[in-house]
């Protein structure tokens, strides 16, 4: 919307030594990726001996952010992490407060409830669950929408904005898949691959150790011997290892 200078971008797939190195070479002001991301950064930095003179913040979204992560990347680094809380089925929910660390719901974008077992809203201090309704998707509306996150409702925030308060967001975590050479990567599974090796509609992915994947998959009707061959091809080649 306005210039900043000058922005770059490295695949999430990309290692984490892969990262540090372009990082090191980059020397950004801002950073802005996952919260298991950027833990397994400050993590790799410490251990390696590599430095960011100019950074001046950090920015993480689509996870849960934890205290641990946030003290780690002050140790680091010295700077702090802002967070935001996004999700693909709606965009942006909630901001944290300039002035602390909780979160101001984007009440122009999206109506959030926070609702415990019984469906009645929580009040502050409880956690419930997340069910938002989108204000500005009239292609495919979601009404009352359970997106499956926990989180916990605040006090009226003293910062004066209004917007109302989330303090812990405990939802959803997708956690990063760790190689047999102990390499980490963000997985991304490309389901339109999967679609054109075999006529498969859902799959779920389980890391029980760092030698295997277990692969379960929902198909239209039972898979040939070729079939299922593609298909391993296919989730290998997603992951970018055999």
């Amino acid at each position: 919307t306005f210039e900043t200078g000058p922005s770059c971008i490295l695949d999430i797939k990309s290692t984490i030594e892969q990262q540090a190195t372009w990082l090191v070479k980059e020397q950004p002001h801002y950073i802005l990726t996952h919260p298991t991301n950027i833990s397994a950064l400050a993590q790799y930095f410490q251990n390696n001996g590599k430095e960011l003179h100019n950074l001046k913040e950090i920015r993480t979204l689509s996870e849960s952010l934890t205290p641990e992560i946030r003290k780690a990347c002050f140790e680091t680094w010295g700077v702090q992490v802002i967070d935001m809380y996004t999700t693909r089925e709606v965009g942006y929910i909630a901001l944290q407060c300039p002035e602390h660390e909780h979160y101001h719901i984007q009440s122009e974008n999206v109506l959030v409830e926070i609702l415990d077992n019984d469906g009645s809203s929580c009040k502050p201090g409880e956690i419930g669950r997340v069910v938002v309704t989108s204000l500005n998707n009239f292609a495919s509306p979601l009404i009352r929408y359970d997106i499956g996150d926990y989180a916990e409702v605040g006090e009226p925030c003293s910062c004066g904005r209004g917007l109302p308060v989330i303090n812990k967001i405990l939802g959803r975590v997708r956690n990063m898949l760790t190689f047999p050479t102990g390499e980490k990567i963000w997985p991304i599974f490309v389901y339109k691959e999967y679609r054109k090796a075999a006529p498969v509609d859902q799959a779920q992915f389980i890391q029980k150790d760092t030698n295997s994947i277990d692969a379960y998959f929902v198909a239209e009707r039972p898979l040939n011997n070729n079939e299922e061959i593609k298909l391993i091809e296919a989730v290998q080649e997603s992951l970018g290892y055999p």
